[in-house]
This record gives C-alpha cells, structure tokens and sequence, in this order.
C-alpha cells in the first residue's frame, strides 16, 4: 500500500515512520524544505525520534520525502497532519486542513 502523510510535524513524522513498519510504502509531503532534506537525509529534528529510526525506514525504501504536491496522486491513501489549533473561543481552527485539501492536486474532486 502507498500512504501520503501530507505535514511531517509531531504527528506527521512518526505516522510516516509507523507505517512503513507494516510493510507500507510513505511519502511524507511538507511544504518546508529543511524538513524533506533532514528527513531524505535519515535524521530527525523531532526529540523523541531518533535518527536511526528515520533511516532504517529510508535504507529499507519505504519512506520517502518530498514538496512535490503532485505525488499526492500515487497514494492509495492520504492523511492530513496540519495544525488545529483553537480559535478564542476554543473550537478548532481548520482552515490549515482546508488549505491543504485545496492546494494539494488530486485531493478535490476537480482534479
């Protein structure tokens, strides 16, 4: 199976290094470089992961990281890893999980 995890933060990254551990394929889809370079290089900038865990998964070619929003549409599956944070009135702000799902090809039905 071919997963998209789209934001590879506190959440993003450890579900892009989880589920290549099931026999997956990731491509991990942030729209900072800095992220996709230390990530495609095996190393972390997340504390609790560990470098050597990013590049077992990387030498075993089941992850994969890129800004490439077009490799979106190889992925039989896709998951949204973008801030929520609350509004001053304590309800989640979507609007990064909006953005994303319009600005990434292939996850509107338009394309």
């Amino acid at each position: 199976m071919m997963i998209c995890v789209v934001g590879l933060g506190y959440v993003g990254l450890p579900l892009a290094i989880q589920f290549p551990r099931s026999s997956a394929k990731v491509t991990g889809l942030d729209i900072d470089q800095s992220k996709i370079d230390q990530v495609n290089r095996g190393r972390s900038y997340i504390k609790h992961i560990a470098s050597k865990t990013v590049s077992e998964v990387l030498r075993a070619k089941r992850l994969n990281a890129s800004t490439d929003s077009s490799r979106i549409k190889n992925a039989e599956a896709v998951i949204m890893c973008v801030p929520t944070p609350l509004t001053k009135n304590r309800e989640p702000d979507i609007s990064f999980v909006i953005k994303t799902g319009t600005t990434y090809p292939g996850t509107t039905d338009e394309n």
